[in-house]
């Protein structure tokens, strides 16, 4: 006598759910593993919106690869981090600190360090260090051949520039007056003009504003003595949600670009020189 054996066939809809009720099961178990792979750093980053000034070479120009300097810097350390820089957007000097101040961008740049500043911003580890001269007109009675002889006269100083330094100094002592045009190349023509004794300026700053200014480098002369060296620093609103993050997450990018060489390759690239 012979034995069939009975065969059974699951419905379609039972299958999938058996596939699905297996699916639920480890997909927990999936992402704990995948989460150990993951840097936490960057499973936790924001996209950036940035804001900076135009005019301010090498640091920061429409005109140079990559908007300068500083620009491509900032660019690469967030990177180095995990942070995408969405947006840079050029604004003028001042309209750009306020508005970042009040939070509609998480962050700008380049900056000195100020007192004032501090009380808004946080600040982060300084980044390529500004040699700041007095530049006066040419002739032996306007030679600047030290800090006093910067006491009792008239500099220019453009809006959206800081004092610091021994020129804040003599500022606050008032031993020294300051005229605020709106640009440097500004500031240069004054100069020309005998409005003002001298312009504090970086070298390449100056020589970019002499040249708008259709001003020939003969008719300045340079102090051999440095008025101020700034640090720069990109600064992040206090207010805003993060902002220590931001500022941890720069600092990190650029002991990265330090470390590996890229920090020096950029000053060659934009030959600069500290």
């Amino acid at each position: 006598m012979g034995f069939e054996r009975e065969t059974r066939v699951e419905p379609l809809h039972s299958y999938f759910s058996h596939i699905l009720a297996r699916i639920r099961y480890l997909l927990p178990l999936m992402v704990m593993i995948l989460s150990l792979f993951i840097d936490p750093v960057k499973a936790d980053t924001l996209t950036l919106s940035l804001t900076t000034g135009d005019n301010y070479p090498p640091f920061t120009s429409r005109e140079l690869p990559q908007g300068g300097m500083a620009t491509t810097l900032v660019i690469n350390a967030f990177e180095k981090s995990g942070y995408l820089v969405e947006e840079i957007e050029w604004l003028p000097w001042k309209r750009g600190f306020t508005l970042t101040q009040r939070g509609q961008y998480h962050a700008t740049f380049p900056y000195g360090w100020t007192p004032e500043r501090a009380e808004y911003f946080y600040f982060s580890a300084p980044f390529f260090p500004t040699k700041k001269y007095a530049w006066s007109r040419l002739g032996q009675a306007n030679t600047l051949t030290n800090e006093e002889d910067l006491q009792g006269t008239v500099y220019c100083n453009p809006r959206g520039y800081a004092d610091f330094g021994k020129i804040k100094e003599l500022i606050d002592r008032n031993l020294l007056r300051r005229e605020t045009p709106n640009s440097m190349l500004h500031c240069f023509k004054m100069l020309l003009q005998k409005r003002v004794d001298f312009v504090s300026a970086a070298p390449n700053d100056a020589m970019k504003a002499l040249l708008e200014a259709e001003i020939s480098p003969q008719e300045v002369q340079r102090s051999e003595f440095v008025v101020t060296e700034i640090p720069l620093h990109v600064i992040v609103p206090k207010q805003i949600p993060r902002a220590q993050d931001i500022i941890d997450a720069f600092n990190k990018g650029l002991i990265i670009l330090r470390e590996n060489g890229r920090y020096e390759v950029l000053k060659e690239e934009f030959n600069w020189v500290e």
